[in-house]
């Protein structure tokens, strides 16, 4: 286990829970609880997740491009939506140390080469079936399977908070923690269409020389699928965890002794852990490699 200390987000508009204190204040306010974060994780050193800075940085960038009814603090300026998660998650998977380095594929004279977690099983005219155990983040799930708990590919508005690609634009999310690269070395024609499973776009000789990250270029992907069935069992299993911890563990009694409480947690965890450990199951079981295709062919 590693320990993370992270810091307290930013607040957006004023908003009737505030009593009286104006946002600008509140961020002051909690600055330096991310300032005294620091301190406690240098002194005890663990790492720091910085989600504060980010987040008011991003703020103030959503106004310039998004314009000032963007949310990303939530619509009572302390519940962020899939955006505000998203820069959040950021934080903290920066402060585990993750490289992001899903996937690099390189082409050279119809050969391909690629990096560790992926198995090249057949490859022609420009053709390459590929099986990956490494998968690229998946930003939104296809169409009729996301319901309510993740949102929809191809249903994007990146003005509003309410998606995790419009987050993606407020932080470095791609580029440092969800690379799934293909370089083309000898791309020297003008254009090129790569097709990524049943998707497809036109890219210059002059990208593809340089890699593209297919993460970034493709919401919808091979992966998209399996990421989102993947994602619904976590839930799944989170919302139990919510309700056992919250809700289960809770003794019925509130004036109960210590040797109470003890013996209700000992005997709930004892009934509680048959089901957590199925809906464990659930999750590694819907995880399986992928197996697509990525064709590259002159324009």
């Amino acid at each position: 286990m590693r320990v993370v200390q992270g810091s307290p987000g930013c607040v957006g508009e004023r908003s009737w829970w505030q009593a009286g204190a104006t946002s600008d204040a509140l961020n002051h306010n909690l600055c330096e609880l991310r300032n005294i974060g620091i301190t406690v994780a240098t002194d005890e050193k663990v790492a720091f997740a910085d989600v504060f800075w980010p987040m008011l940085q991003a703020s103030y960038l959503t106004q310039q491009k998004y314009g000032p009814n963007y949310k990303l603090s939530g619509g009572d300026g302390v519940h962020p939506n899939w955006a505000g998660h998203t820069v959040m998650a950021y934080a903290f998977l920066k402060a585990l140390g993750l490289d992001g380095q899903i996937a690099n594929f390189t082409v050279n004279k119809g050969t391909m080469t690629m990096s560790e977690g992926h198995k090249l099983l057949k490859a022609s005219n420009g053709e390459f079936t590929i099986r990956s155990e490494r998968y690229p983040f998946c930003s939104g799930a296809p169409m009729g399977l996301a319901d309510n708990w993740y949102p929809t590919t191809g249903t994007e508005n990146l003005t509003n908070s309410d998606n995790i690609r419009s987050g993606m634009t407020l932080v470095p999310f791609n580029d440092e923690l969800n690379r799934f690269m293909l370089t083309v070395e000898d791309a020297n024609e003008s254009k090129y269409r790569v097709a990524w499973g049943t998707h497809s776009a036109v890219f210059t000789g002059e990208q593809l020389r340089h890699g593209i990250n297919l993460a970034a270029e493709f919401p919808a992907n091979p992966f998209s699928t399996k990421f989102a069935l993947i994602d619904a069992a976590v839930d799944g299993k989170q919302e139990f965890e919510t309700r056992q911890v919250k809700n289960l563990f809770r003794p019925a009694k509130p004036d109960a002794t210590m040797e109470e409480i003890t013996a209700h947690t000992d005997q709930v965890v004892k009934d509680t852990e048959k089901e957590h450990a199925a809906l464990e199951a659930v999750v590694r079981a819907a995880y399986e490699p992928v197996t697509y295709t990525l064709k590259i062919s002159a324009e």
